[in-house]
């Protein structure tokens, strides 16, 4: 195999850093078995006198075509970069420490030395980290400057184990990626004392994991003691007032800051303001902020656009803040806020959408805050790990994405027809109920389902249920989010996999849900990978759930 073509050419004049010689077999879909099956890439590999990088993302691998790769690898000790995401879709997971610690071994028996080690997208959970940990405490790793982890189902046992791996010997990590592991408290504070040991990180990004205050507070004082940090990553993690207080404690320390993603972590006003006297009282030369989606005051708001354009050349170093989802105040307000921020601020979340969240008396709350804060702390300790690994049918990321934007308090009648979803309330939603309710779209799945459980008893009910199935598709496509959201809702309502927070399955017919779901899921507009995922599932259930056997046929 050629290793010196024009792509690989045009990616060197664009990242002069970047390794150019070496074996990509990205995105192929091969299914490698056996060793014979892996033959061409070990082909690939015994023709590539200089084997800088070797990428295998997008296909599967079995173990004995890991230990064939692995005998070609121990004659390349020049290694530095292998990145095997994506790389075991439909393995059992007893095939994946085997495999990984295969590929491994080889890389030992070289001596080479990695400097990027990319394992995203396998959902290979704990017992992955234990494949890997030979790995990750070899001399292999010494020199290891970039990990990526994300989505990898680590859950808290996966991140102590990564984290005894890793704090084995000095690291020095530039980059570390791990966001969807569900870490939690736990997982995030083992990690955090192998980050304060190593103080070489420049980005770090873990969101999506679950991280209460506690954590937050455990990786703050962490990041003191890492100085060249540069980008950082907590979006969608309960950061609250608390954990704002302590990152902001923390900012004196990281002068070079530049890039903060807080997104959808629950800051408030109290927290947003200890976040903005930090930005104001260190001069923080930020040139990319995200606080969308946290429930902030407007005053909150406008104290946070003061600080970050408080020096002289804000408007030409911001080039993104991202404000969207708070409360804004009126045209005025808002107007204020573009002046000051200039072409960097993004303060709705569409093209004509000036409304946002909008909170009761917000500036007056924040003693109910903490005591909010703690009862969710208490409800998330008592939360189990369940590090899933996922079938291939589950990954939908190219096809549905979710809106979460604007999404509002849900409050008033629609918040009465979730929590008691009957006949009656479903009645006092008037005659658009369905537009109603879509302007909750957090909770529009548990709606869907809320409305589908009544159609076998209420005519309304059934006349509204084939009209909702379509409306979240169309919907769960119109923004950017997670593309794992809208499967984890529905198969959490339905019963087939465990919540992570409160189940919201029990208060609707389960019976009448699948009834319905079966009548919409072979239609034109249904997803296919959806659709294939729904009934992965409800095949693996269909003994424990009678139900389920509905979405089966």
């Amino acid at each position: 195999m050629s290793t010196f073509d024009f792509k690989s050419i045009n990616a060197a004049l664009s990242d002069p850093g970047k390794p150019t010689s070496g074996v990509d077999f990205s995105g192929k879909s091969l299914k490698l078995d056996t060793a014979n099956d892996a033959q061409p890439i070990v082909d690939a590999i015994n023709s590539c006198p200089n084997l800088q990088y070797l990428t295998l993302t997008g296909n599967t691998l079995g173990v004995s075509a890991a230990e064939a790769i692995s005998k070609a690898l121990q004659q390349h000790p020049e290694l530095k970069v292998a990145r095997f995401s994506d790389m075991f879709t439909g393995r059992m997971k007893t095939e994946i420490p085997p495999a990984l610690a295969a590929l491994g071994d080889g890389m030992i028996t070289a001596g080479a030395r990695l400097s990027v080690l990319d394992l995203s997208d396998n959902a290979f959970g704990p017992i992955g980290v234990e494949g890997l940990a030979k790995l990750l405490q070899s001399d292999v790793c010494s020199e290891l400057e970039e990990l990526r982890l994300n989505n990898n189902g680590l859950g808290i046992t996966g991140g102590r184990l990564l984290a005894k791996a890793l704090g084995a010997r000095p690291r020095k990590l530039k980059i570390f990626i791990a966001g969807r592991n569900r870490l939690e408290n736990d997982g995030a504070t083992a990690l955090a004392k192998v980050f304060q040991n190593m103080g070489t990180l420049e980005e770090l990004a873990m969101p999506q994991n679950g991280i209460y205050h506690v954590g937050i507070s455990a990786l703050s004082q962490a990041f003191k003691h890492n100085a060249q940090l540069a980008r950082l990553n907590l979006n969608d993690n309960t950061v609250g007032a608390k954990g704002a207080a302590a990152i902001a404690d923390a900012l004196p320390n990281l002068k070079n800051l530049k890039s903060i993603n807080f997104g959808d972590c629950l800051l408030k006003s109290k927290g947003a303001k200890a976040l903005a006297k930090a930005f104001k009282d260190n001069s923080l030369l930020l040139e990319s902020l995200d606080l969308s989606h946290n429930e902030i005051g407007r005053a909150a708001c406008m104290e946070l656009v003061d600080a970050i354009t408080a020096l002289p050349d804000s408007g030409e170093r911001l080039n993104k803040v991202v404000l969207a989802g708070n409360s804004l105040g009126g045209a005025g307000n808002k107007k204020t806020m573009r002046d000051k921020l200039g072409a960097s601020a993004e303060l709705s979340d569409g093209e004509g959408s000036e409304d946002e969240f909008v909170t009761d008396s917000e500036e007056d709350n924040s003693g109910s805050e903490e005591e909010e804060g703690d009862a969710d702390q208490n409800s998330e300790d008592s939360a189990t790990e369940d590090a899933q690994h996922h079938d291939s049918s589950a990954d939908f990321a190219q096809e549905i994405t979710l809106d979460t934007s604007g999404v509002e308090e849900v409050g008033g009648a629609v918040g009465m027809f979730l929590r008691y979803p009957t006949a009656e309330n479903l009645d006092r939603l008037g005659e658009h109920a369905v537009d109603v309710i879509d302007a909750h779209l957090q909770a529009y799945v548990d709606a869907t389902f809320c409305v589908c459980g009544l159609s076998q008893t209420h005519a309304r009910a059934a006349a509204l249920g084939p009209h909702m199935f379509p409306l979240l598709v169309k919907r769960a496509q119109q923004q950017h989010a997670a593309a794992w959201l809208l499967a984890n809702t529905m198969l959490t309502a339905l019963g087939l996999i465990k919540s992570e927070d409160k189940p919201s399955s029990g208060r609707f017919a389960l019976g009448a849900c699948y009834a319905a779901l079966a009548r919409c899921l072979d239609a034109p507009y249904f997803p296919s990978a959806l659709r294939d995922t729904l009934r992965f599932f409800a095949n693996a259930k269909k003994t424990a759930i009678p139900h389920a056997e509905l979405l089966c046929r």
